[in-house]
């Protein structure tokens, strides 16, 4: 049972998907000192103060071990990631969805076009569609969900809840597997390959989790049982329905 749920209990678990994805979105960039020193605080960070201590949902400190060699990382980044001959690994959508041989197609349109939607700016000197770019964008989606959990905001963050799922669906959960396949199979370091099965793990298990907290919410207002559609009716949305959807139970602490 999860009665009186604590708001900090509510938010807890979707705190450690938000700080999850941004995460696994920094180790995606070019490795340097700021990242090396953003994994030994994390390290450090992690669960060292039941209030205050930083929530994951991924295990920061295998990373962190296997960082071991900044220059090395460095080289096999740019041997898996940028070339300059052959990318072994292409950290695109496009690449997996569309064409292996071509980026900036019908798929960096379409998340452009996602991130045009929720007016964000990712950020990064790279097409839309780079992984980086993707886990950065459903970080995003996951932060304004728990700012609504936390304003009382329900139907807003169902709404969050439901276009983290679509993108997932769409994108990021469509091609994070062979992009991972290819990673595992190429890198020279431990770091990418840890990183890659983490990425792979924690994407596929949060698309699954999404799914069946829609269900539940699906199920109580009627909506997505036939034709498919993820999309469900907020409009009564209260307290005890998300804490049903996020943890499995009935809340009676409202």
């Amino acid at each position: 049972m999860y009665e009186k749920l604590s708001d900090d209990d509510l938010l807890a678990p979707e705190r450690c998907r938000v700080n999850a994805y941004k995460l696994l979105a920094e180790c995606f960039h070019e490795p340097d000192e700021e990242l090396a020193g953003l994994l030994t605080e994390v390290t450090a960070d992690e669960g060292s103060d039941r209030d205050g201590g930083l929530e994951l949902d991924i295990p920061a400190d295998e990373l962190n071990e296997a960082m071991t060699d900044l220059e090395s990382l460095r080289v096999d980044y740019a041997r898996l990631f940028v070339g300059p001959f052959e990318v072994l690994a292409p950290p695109y959508e496009s690449t997996y969805v569309d064409d292996p041989d071509r980026v900036m197609t019908e798929s960096t349109v379409e998340v452009t076009n996602e991130y045009r939607q929720e007016q964000v700016d990712i950020g990064l000197d790279e097409p839309a569609d780079h992984v980086a770019a993707e886990l950065e964008f459903v970080y995003l989606l996951a932060r304004h969900e728990v700012e609504a959990l936390a304003a009382g905001e329900y139907e807003t963050a169902a709404d969050y809840l439901r276009r983290q799922h679509e993108f997932l669906g769409t994108h990021l959960g469509r091609w994070i597997g062979e992009f991972a396949d290819d990673v595992r199979s190429h890198a020279d370091t431990e770091f990418y390959r840890r990183l890659a099965d983490e990425t792979e793990r924690f994407v596929e298990r949060d698309g699954r989790r999404l799914a069946d907290r829609l269900d539940r919410l699906g199920i109580q207002y009627g909506e997505g049982d036939d034709d498919g559609d993820d999309d469900i009716d907020t409009g009564d949305l209260e307290r005890a329905d998300l804490v049903a959807a996020l943890h499995g139970g009935d809340d009676d602490g409202r």
